[in-house]
């Protein structure tokens, strides 16, 4: 069947001179094999007309998130892009069945790609007040802990260890989670900071392909210390019911990896010792904290580096800067002018 022949080969390109990862091809498999069965058409019979009915399919009736939406269109215009391209399939239609294969898929009738992340609900950032109520109420956490011989001490230790990296280093809960304990490496610009001055981590790919590897730089003195107290007096004392050899950084109560939704339970966990509950903080926030605190310190080329972003515009919405603090720099700047420009009438007089 030559649909079927089209699909394979489209499959084979994609996972094979692409990389894309398996997850990824399979869901835009089913999505091109959904619309076929939508169409009741061959690819090469398929109309505007036909996209548009089951776009609203998708959109009205079963009430897609529009990132959904987008993607499953995406997947439809990639799939015959794909077979325009390709001078056989092209051909061998033509020749069989008398017809052209066309992109249907236009900006015309297509969800606009506006953002590389739409949320339903914006996830907002940490003010410099918070990210120290919540780090001290750690420190309070733990005082208790300890003096009442508490089983939430090595959690609490942990923890404490595991959000700030994840603060500091602007790093994703997967990122985080991954690491083993030889993810670092010395930054030799930076002595000071021992053996903890590179993070090796593996991030998001995009468009489908697998994980990214960058190198982060530890901008904050206090990891270096942090990090080896943990890993030399905390990380022992979670390895008694795990593997000597694992080289997990963080684990969990019951000496596995850390899981994601224990990383994420545990941050709520935080968020409720420092009186942050119903603010709508998740532990992506922290990521959003850094981009923004960075900011302040440094160019906007190096925050992008640091925190694994293709695009500027991506990292400048992670960035959530209040209206004061612009006000600010505009009236500091124009002040500024002001000030050369009454300079120089001074000095003509």
């Amino acid at each position: 069947m030559l649909f079927r022949e089209m699909l394979e080969a489209y499959v084979t390109r994609r996972r094979g001179a692409l990389r894309h990862q398996h997850k990824s091809v399979d869901r835009d498999t089913r999505i091109i094999l959904e619309f076929l069965q939508f169409s009741g058409k061959a690819p090469w019979y398929w109309t505007e007309e036909g996209f548009e009915k089951w776009s609203y399919e998708i959109g009205v009736v079963r009430t897609l998130a529009v990132s959904s939406q987008r993607h499953y269109q995406g997947a439809i215009r990639g799939f015959l892009a794909y077979l325009i391209e390709n001078v056989k399939f092209r051909n061998v239609v033509r020749r069989e069945y008398g017809v052209d294969l066309v992109q249907i898929c236009h900006p015309e009738n297509c969800i606009p790609h506006i953002s590389e992340r739409e949320l339903t609900r914006e996830r907002p950032a940490l003010t410099h007040a918070e990210i120290n109520q919540f780090f001290n109420a750690y420190d309070t956490a733990i005082t208790e802990a300890a003096r009442f011989k508490t089983k939430d001490l090595r959690p609490l230790q942990r923890d404490k260890a595991m959000f700030y990296l994840t603060y500091a280093a602007g790093l994703r809960a997967s990122e985080i989670i991954g690491l083993n304990v030889s993810s670092f490496q010395p930054n030799p610009n930076i002595p000071e900071l021992g053996e903890y001055g590179f993070i090796s981590a593996w991030g998001k790919g995009s468009r489908g392909s697998g994980p990214k590897h960058r190198m982060v730089p530890v901008t904050h003195l206090p990891v270096s210390a942090l990090l080896a107290w943990y890993i030399q007096e905390i990380r022992p004392l979670f390895m008694d019911m795990s593997d000597a050899n694992d080289q997990a950084l963080f684990f969990s109560e019951r000496g596995r990896r850390i899981a994601l939704s224990t990383f994420e339970a545990r941050f709520q966990h935080g968020i409720a010792l420092a009186g942050l509950e119903d603010r709508g903080f998740t532990p992506h926030c922290l990521r959003h904290s850094s981009v923004t605190h960075e900011d302040l310190r440094f160019s906007g080329e190096m925050v992008r580096r640091k925190h694994g972003h293709t695009y500027q515009a991506t990292t400048q919405g992670y960035m959530h800067h209040p209206d004061e603090f612009v006000n600010e720099e505009i009236t500091r700047a124009i002040g500024s002018q002001l000030d050369a420009l009454l300079g120089k009438d001074k000095d003509k007089e």
